[in-house]
């Protein structure tokens, strides 16, 4: 049997070699944007070698793709807490499912989102840098600092960047938690507060069984005033894996559900935006007018500017197991939340191989990264 596993690139040659490849995919001139990511990723001073742990995943043709789709050019960082275990969870409601698999934004970083990344932290001022490059230097936090960064990059005519400070003092007097930044576009004054949820990749690979809950918006909306201001629109910003379902026949409406309440139970929050990692953006308020106004300020990625497609290998027999009696949630919207999606008003259309791409385990490496062998269809594992 012919399989195909990830290069693991011995020498910071083949490295290169497989960064070319990529930012040449993405870029009209990849070889100064490549020499631009490797010096900001020197003054970066990161605690992890991102380039000697560059791999690529090649995916074989198959119909619909007679050269295959492209290869998937990935960084590897050890020590997030997610990623396939040995000893997989043996409950289906052991909360170990959760960080049991491998995939981008849990233990594999896009080189391509972390270059946007970088270019964002080095446009800042100096003071502003401290904490984020603190963030992307901490394994555990690097991704979520990553998503966190690339919402900067998301803006039309945006002037005066800077962090956004403290809006809400304690009740003890102390100095209250600072929101993420502050910044103008197209004149109009943002605050916004970033949060990224990794543990949402179940809902792409359940196939939407595994609804989200009131922990997705979490504390969203806590560094804001309770009241709304007419000086500023304070904005808490979500990126995770699948899109809002918005179908009214479907039942799983968990997402506008819970984000209707979240915006009913915290008047300062003007606006919710939400982002796939590589979808559109959902603008979500309780008023029309402000709803039409972010809409008008958000900037889209150009088509190629991202990779079409992220993978997220997951075990198949603890897919099953979690989806053994699982009820899909029914939760009570009243209708208030009105959304925008930018920039097409429709969700991305599904992208999905004929035959699903699968993959073993072959043996891992010291430190435990997988190193993936294809299993071709129709083959038993």
């Amino acid at each position: 049997m012919k399989t195909e596993s990830p290069q693991q690139p011995d020498s910071t040659a083949a490295s290169i070699a497989l960064l070319t490849k990529l930012f040449d995919r993405h870029y009209k001139d990849g070889a100064a944007t490549l020499i631009r990511f490797q010096a900001n990723l020197a003054a970066a001073s990161l605690s992890f070698d991102v380039v000697a742990n560059v791999r690529e995943r090649v995916f074989s043709p198959q119909a619909g793709f007679p050269q295959g789709m492209p290869s998937f050019i990935y960084y590897h960082i050890h020590g997030t807490r997610f990623g396939s275990t040995k000893a997989p969870p043996s409950r289906a409601e052991d909360p170990a499912h959760a960080v049991s698999s491998d995939g981008i934004g849990l233990n594999m970083g896009c080189p391509i989102r972390l270059a946007h990344a970088l270019d964002a932290l080095f446009a800042l001022r100096p003071e502003d840098r401290k904490e984020p490059l603190s963030q992307l230097k901490a394994p555990n936090n690097h991704f979520a600092c990553v998503e966190e960064l690339l919402w900067l990059t998301l803006w039309k005519q945006q002037t005066e960047m800077t962090r956004g400070g403290e809006l809400v003092g304690r009740n003890d007097g102390q100095k209250g938690k600072d929101v993420d930044w502050f910044f103008f576009s197209a004149g109009v004054p943002i605050y916004l507060e970033v949060k990224y949820r990794p543990t949402d990749w179940m809902r792409v690979t359940d196939l939407g069984e595994q609804v989200i809950d009131e922990q997705f918006f979490g504390d969203i909306g806590s560094k804001f005033p309770r009241e709304r201001s007419v000086l500023r629109i304070c904005v808490g910003a979500i990126s995770g894996f699948a899109e809002p379902i918005t179908g009214f026949s479907d039942p799983d409406n968990s997402f506008f559900a819970l984000c209707e309440k979240k915006l009913l139970s915290t008047p300062g929050l003007s606006a919710i935006l939400y982002r796939s990692l590589l979808g559109p953006i959902y603008v979500c308020s309780l008023e029309q007018a402000v709803v039409a106004k972010l809409a008008g300020c958000v900037l889209f990625p150009e088509s190629g500017e991202y990779p079409l497609s992220y993978p997220i290998v997951f075990n198949r027999a603890l897919k099953e197991q979690r989806l053994e009696n699982k009820k899909r949630a029914q939760l009570r919207e009243r209708g208030l939340v009105i959304f925008a999606i930018v920039p097409t008003n429709r969700p991305t259309p599904a992208f999905t191989p004929q035959f699903p791409y699968r993959y073993r385990i072959a043996k891992r490496t010291a430190r435990g990264e997988p190193e993936f062998e294809y299993v071709p269809p129709f083959l038993d594992e």
